[in-house]
């Protein structure tokens, strides 16, 4: 972003570390120290859900700040498949997570976002919000025999993932980021909307997103590791 909104980093770092615990849980469940069933509980699955949505809104946030959307794309894809050849290592394989989504959904605001930019401000937070969520009951109860089409949001029989963010429903919830984003843009520099502060340590960890995203796995699984190592 051309310039930090402090409050919109301490955003980032509270989801950050929310995502840091939540694995730290899933890798629990992977040494057979925490039950699967505990990622089925309602408590989990909103945070879960709640990190998801918070780092597709604000990368719709950011959409409206940066210098270039298509060079945050190509950076995020290649982010991804960093993340996609660790996971398959790890033996948890990736079909299309959440960075192949944003980096998708970056490129494309590259293109199309100024057309997005032209919906009505007072439709575009119904429109998009709306999307989302009729777009999300299909995703989530059509199933194909196609098997390419899980990307875009159409599983087939027996699709598995341990990360899924297809294009649809999410790019609308990241078009409704870009949409706020451009309120917060076009508000006075001096306003409340753009000067409310964060947490210094939350603010820090918000500007380093990619960085804790990339590391934080390693680090924990690798923990999990030497301490199973050390139980014997």
């Amino acid at each position: 972003m051309s310039e930090r909104i402090r409050w919109l980093d301490g955003w980032r770092g509270l989801v950050c570390c929310l995502m840091v615990f939540y694995h730290l849980v899933y890798d629990f469940i992977i040494f057979g120290w925490q039950p699967y069933s505990i990622t089925q509980s309602w408590p989990l699955f909103t945070l879960q859900r709640f990190i998801a949505l918070s780092f597709i809104f604000l990368s719709g946030v950011s959409a409206r700040f940066t210098h270039s959307n298509l060079r945050r794309g190509f950076v995020t894809a290649g982010a991804g498949l960093l993340v996609m050849a660790g996971a398959y290592i790890a033996g948890e394989p990736i079909r299309f997570g959440v960075l192949q989504f944003l980096s998708v959904a970056m490129v494309l605001y590259h293109f199309f976002g100024r057309y997005a930019q032209k919906t009505p401000d007072a439709l575009a937070p119904w429109l998009w919000g709306g999307l989302y969520l009729i777009t999300r009951v299909i995703s989530y109860t059509t199933f194909v025999d196609v098997k390419w089409l899980f990307w875009l949001g159409l599983r087939f029989p027996g699709f598995q993932s341990s990360d899924w963010v297809p294009v649809l429903p999410n790019l609308f919830m990241f078009l409704l980021g870009a949409w706020f984003g451009g309120k917060l843009l076009s508000a006075p520099a001096s306003g409340r909307l753009r000067t409310m502060g964060a947490p210094k340590v939350l603010a820090w960890i918000g500007e380093r997103t990619l960085a804790v995203y990339l590391l934080h796995q390693p680090v924990l699984y690798g923990a999990c590791w030497l301490v199973s190592r050390a139980l014997g």
